[in-house]
């Protein structure tokens, strides 16, 4: 019986994000086919988002491409491939553009920001703050971000490559690299076609 009730409320549950998601579908900018959308989930300007097929953002996360912050107007731009998966309670935050491209995962907890509260301005708190300018970025195909990263304005990501989780990442990491730590430093590359090269520890 226990098995039976299991089974019955996923069922449920994936019927209800497909019309959580068809209520949503109209107000982005774009949107393709087979993208699931859990619930609850936190989308701001929704028109500024647009979505590749198959995606998939599970609950709890924020979308927030900025359009005004203490009385300066932005453009934000978050951009998702084909085939991105955005774990559970992930913030991406663009005043300029986010663009995560086809096949990457974003594990859970991860923070993609292209700008952040300028806490130079010590007569206000942080959080009300103007931002910083704007540095778009990217993340590249296939690349995979761990548990709880972070991925801080400016940075570009390439393809196929590994952040660590937990680690801070503030410079590019480039192709096939594995980057690890706070702030995050590179390891080794991957690819099987490279794979006797060392890249130096440099932080990134």
């Amino acid at each position: 019986m226990r098995k039976l009730i299991l089974k019955v409320a996923k069922k449920l549950r994936f019927r209800f994000s497909e019309f959580h998601t068809w209520l949503l579908s109209n107000s982005f900018e774009r949107i393709g086919e087979g993208v699931r959308i859990d619930f609850p989930i936190r989308i701001e300007q929704p028109g500024s988002i647009s979505i590749g097929d198959g995606c998939i953002l599970y609950s709890r996360s924020w979308f927030n491409p900025v359009a005004a912050w203490s009385g300066q107007q932005y453009n934000g731009k978050i951009v998702l491939g084909d085939r991105v998966m955005i774990g559970y309670g992930c913030q991406i935050s663009a005043a300029s553009s986010v663009v995560i491209e086809d096949d990457v995962t974003v594990a859970a907890g991860v923070v993609i920001v292209d700008h952040i509260h300028d806490h130079r301005h010590v007569d206000t708190a942080i959080f009300a703050a103007p931002i910083s300018e704007p540095k778009p970025v990217r993340i590249g195909k296939r690349a995979f971000l761990g548990v709880y990263c972070f991925i801080g304005p400016g940075v570009q990501i390439g393809e196929q490559a590994v952040i660590a989780a937990n680690a801070v990442v503030t410079k590019d990491v480039p192709a096939y690299c594995i980057a690890v730590g706070s702030p995050a430093r590179l390891t080794r590359f991957h690819d099987p076609a490279v794979s006797n090269e060392q890249p130096t520890a440099a932080e990134v």
